[in-house]
């Protein structure tokens, strides 16, 4: 077999210490970057508060010592770092008081900053820069839920389970947690540190088990914008979300995944479902070769809109369905559409009919006149003033070319719409 290569490191032992950051390269166009690496990003400067080290106060470049996930960090934090084969790494920033927003050294003081004093009028007083964005958001906490948690009487503190989380500064995270055995996957922004709550910045969750309202801690006061809580006494909204499904879909189901003592009241299959909520939410897929935007349901589509709906598009629209009811009211088919088409043949025929219609007299056939004795036939000016005579009339209805693929073009029957189009009555 082949000598595979070895690799010797000129420092056998890998020691962490203490070291305070003094500057961050977050691109390769910050200032000064170049003289510190080739590839500077999420590189810093820090400097050694090991006094056992010759390399105290000196400022050494540090890369991220894992590959892939690089925290926040910010002049100022407190770090471990360790040099590896010449070259130093860092992690961190420690987290000195358990909050996302601070990071820096409890025992910070100037003195620390040493020959650096031109900086400090630019330096707060734990080391941070003075226009650095301080928030007041805490780390996100995991309350108790009591419809989930499944916990024993008095066995909360002994069986609670902290989540995977992954935070930023300023109020937002990632979690992947779970209730009970149940998991889910929180994505919080803007939220403050005030986790699973749909009333703070924005949220899309991932659930495994219980309903909206279990899991946001909000029960049954939670409901869709389009769909506000009743008042006593009030009907129900007539342009609530799903009205005019199915019996028993005609309302949104604010129950799907309802966690209940009660097994038996619980469908099977209502467990996983993912909810997004934001003050504003757009969609946007942008490829013009193959970027449609796609939405697929094995039951119903239900879209609301608390004030108006409109559709735009700049080609034509298709609405294949087995039938469309314009209006709720609509599906007990009182009053059927007219099909334009249809309607055109009907009228041809009626005047046809008036138009070679006559009357007999003395065994003379002789044209209709109005009650001024002019022929209905080329009536003009006549019976109202109307504007077209009886021919004209019968000329408008006629029949409409096809094209080479059967496809008929637009004619002159000045009702028949040349953008709005319905099928004619199945067999």
């Amino acid at each position: 077999m082949p000598n595979r290569p070895t690799v010797e490191l000129k420092s056998k032992d890998i020691v962490f210490s203490v070291g305070l950051v003094h500057r961050v390269f977050l691109s390769s166009v910050d200032d000064g970057v170049k003289d510190v690496d080739n590839s500077p990003y999420q590189l810093i400067e820090l400097k050694s508060l090991d006094s056992t080290l010759s390399s105290v106060q000196k400022k050494l470049p540090a890369r991220p010592l894992l590959r892939g996930i690089s925290d926040s960090i910010t002049r100022g934090d407190l770090v471990l770092f360790c040099n590896v084969d010449d070259k130093f790494y860092y992690l961190g920033p420690l987290n000195t008081y358990n909050n996302p927003n601070i990071s820096s050294a409890p025992f910070y003081s100037k003195k620390i900053e040493a020959r650096d004093a031109s900086d400090l009028s630019f330096i707060g007083k734990n080391g941070y820069g003075n226009d650095y964005p301080y928030s007041k958001n805490t780390k996100v906490q995991k309350f108790q839920n009591p419809f989930l948690d499944f916990f024993a009487p008095n066995e909360y503190d002994l069986s609670k389970v902290s989540d995977v989380t992954f935070e930023g500064r300023h109020g937002n995270s990632i979690r992947l947690g779970s209730r009970s055995i149940f998991p889910n996957i929180i994505i919080d922004n803007n939220s403050a540190g005030i986790s699973e709550n749909v009333n703070f910045g924005s949220t899309i969750g991932m659930l495994s088990n219980g309903s909206i309202g279990q899991n946001f801690g909000i029960l049954d006061r939670f409901r869709l914008s389009v769909d506000p809580i009743p008042k006593d006494g009030d009907d129900v909204n007539p342009f609530s979300l799903n009205n005019g499904n199915e019996e028993g879909e005609d309302t949104f189901n604010y129950r799907y995944g309802f966690e209940d003592d009660d097994v038996n009241t619980k469908p099977l299959n209502d467990t996983d479902q993912i909810v997004i909520f934001s003050d504003r939410i757009t969609f946007d897929a942008r490829n013009q070769q193959g970027g449609d935007f796609t939405v697929s349901a094995n039951n119903n589509i239900n879209f609301g809109a608390k004030n108006n709906f409109t559709l735009n598009n700049s080609g034509y629209s298709v609405i294949n369905s087995n039938n469309i009811y314009l209006g709720k009211q609509s599906k007990q088919k009182t009053e059927p559409m007219v099909l334009g088409e249809e309607l055109r043949i009907l009228l041809e025929q009626i005047l046809d009919i008036l138009s070679n219609g006559h009357a007999l007299v003395q065994g003379v056939p002789l044209p209709l006149v109005d009650k001024s004795g002019l022929p209905l036939n080329d009536l003009k000016g006549g019976l109202g003033n109307v504007k077209k005579s009886l021919t004209e009339i019968i000329a408008s209805l006629q029949v409409r070319e096809q094209d080479d693929n059967e496809v008929y073009q637009d004619g002159i029957t000045p009702f028949l719409s040349k953008h709005h189009f319905i099928e004619t009555n199945r067999s």
